[in-house]
This record gives structure tokens, C-alpha cells and sequence, in this order.
């Protein structure tokens, strides 16, 4: 096992993580579990990492099966590890390899991604995080022109951005025929700014929903919409 790398424990399943790529995050397992309620059916996890979101969403919904990309070599061998000693290894499938490259003959009913954001950044010493953390080695124009070649005609796409990021990433999906239908907003607490968007899309436009979701009350417990998302995976949240 790498120097620093840890496993983190959830109910159905173990992930070894970081060193090399980064650990788990909160707002990560939050977008997971958000995320595992949208999928169905034929899923593509972008950018992998550690097997987080392809494994959430096997646990969800056991008529997923979810092929997981990933560019990074060393990042994709403890991802194709961490798979093999899941309970879900016979529906996930690690492809270690480029987006921007990638080619499937059967188009996806969902798509999720947790992309790269950091823009005029420095640089991370260590590769594995560099490319999982800055928006050089894929950018928001870049995913959106990806999503579009592998989803399917009534597939849906999830990513997790700041608000910024996610705004120049809306741009570039109108130029593919996508849209976004619904936002939902991460928070720290309910006075915080926002950390993170949760938005989800589709060839449809309509009407936006919006929402927000706070990770702690002000009392500084985890709030009810988290605990409810979480429960499913969480040790700390009995079922």
C-alpha cells in the first residue's frame, strides 16, 4: 500500500484512496449519492479516480452497470483494485484511457463527472493530482463536447463544479444541444457561501430547478437532506 494512502469504509463496500490522486471528499459523496439516484441503466463515470461515484452508483441501483475512465495509469490501477474487492466487480469495468479519445459503439443512458476546475493554478507536485484537480487536462468545453458524443438520445449527464466553473461549462453545452435542468447547491452551513454545484442535464430544455443543500445545521449536526442522501453509505448513519 502507498505511503498516505487510506481507506475510507462505507457500508457496502471499502475504497482505498490518495496517494496517488486524491482523497475522498465530502462533497464528492455527496454528489455520489445524489448522483446514484439519477442513473439508470448503461453509466460512464469520467475521471474515476478511486472508483467513488462508479461504485456509489452500483450500490444504488443494482441495474447499473458503470464503465469508469481514467487517464492517470497509477490512479487506474487502484481503481481497478478497489473494484475487484467491491461487491459490485461483475457491473464495473475500469478503462484506463482519455475522454477526449474515448469511443463506445453502444451510446450512454447516463454520465457523471466530477471534473478537474482549477484554472491559471499552480502547478501540484505530485502528477496524479495535478490532473485531477486542474481544468488543463480537461476543460469544461472539452467534457461538455465529450458528453454530447457518448450520451444517448434521452440519456442524462451529472456533474459537480463551483459555481464559476460550472457557469463556462453551461456555454459550451448550448453549443452541443444540451442543457441543464436541475441545480443543486452545496453548502457548508446555512450562512456559508456556496462550495459546490450539483447539476444535472439533459438534450431537453426546460425549466431549471433549483435547490440548495446544506452539509451542517447552524448547531454544527449534519442536516436532515445530508443524513438522508448519505444513509444508504455511511457507517456514522444507521439504516
Amino acid at each position: 500500500m502507498a505511503e498516505n494512502r487510506s481507506v475510507f469504509e462505507f457500508k457496502q463496500f471499502s475504497l482505498s484512496h490518495g496517494n496517488p490522486g486524491l482523497k475522498i471528499s465530502t462533497e464528492a459523496c455527496l454528489f455520489g449519492a445524489w448522483a446514484s439516484l439519477k442513473a439508470r441503466d448503461h453509466c460512464l463515470d469520467v475521471g474515476t479516480g478511486c472508483g467513488l461515484l462508479a461504485c456509489m452508483i452500483a450500490q444504488g441501483d443494482p441495474t447499473c452497470a458503470v464503465k469508469a475512465l481514467e487517464i492517470h495509469p497509477d490512479v487506474a490501477e487502484l481503481a481497478s483494485e478497489n473494484f475487484h474487492s467491491s461487491p459490485f466487480k461483475e457491473r464495473l469495468e475500469l478503462i484506463q484511457g482519455d475522454v477526449l479519445t474515448y469511443t463506445s459503439e453502444v451510446p450512454f443512458d447516463f454520465i457523471c463527472c466530477n471534473p478537474p476546475f482549477f484554472t491559471n493554478h499552480l502547478a501540484a507536485i505530485d502528477p496524479a493530482r495535478h490532473m485531477a484537480i486542474h481544468a488543463d487536462h480537461l476543460s469544461p468545453a472539452e467534457l461538455a463536447t465529450s458528453i454530447n458524443r457518448l450520451l444517448s438520445k434521452d440519456g442524462e449527464f451529472a456533474v459537480l463544479y463551483p459555481p464559476d466553473v460550472l457557469a463556462l461549462f453551461e456555454q459550451n453545452l448550448q453549443a452541443s444541444g444540451l442543457y441543464i435542468n436541475e441545480k443543486v447547491a452545496i453548502l457548508s452551513n446555512p450562512g456559508s457561501p456556496v462550495l459546490r454545484i450539483m447539476a444535472r442535464g439533459s438534450r431537453n430544455k426546460n425549466t431549471i430547478v433549483q435547490s440548495k443543500l446544506h452539509i451542517k445545521t447552524e448547531q454544527g449536526d449534519y442536516s436532515p437532506k445530508f443524513i438522508e442522501l448519505l444513509r444508504p453509505y455511511y457507517i456514522i448513519f444507521p439504516s
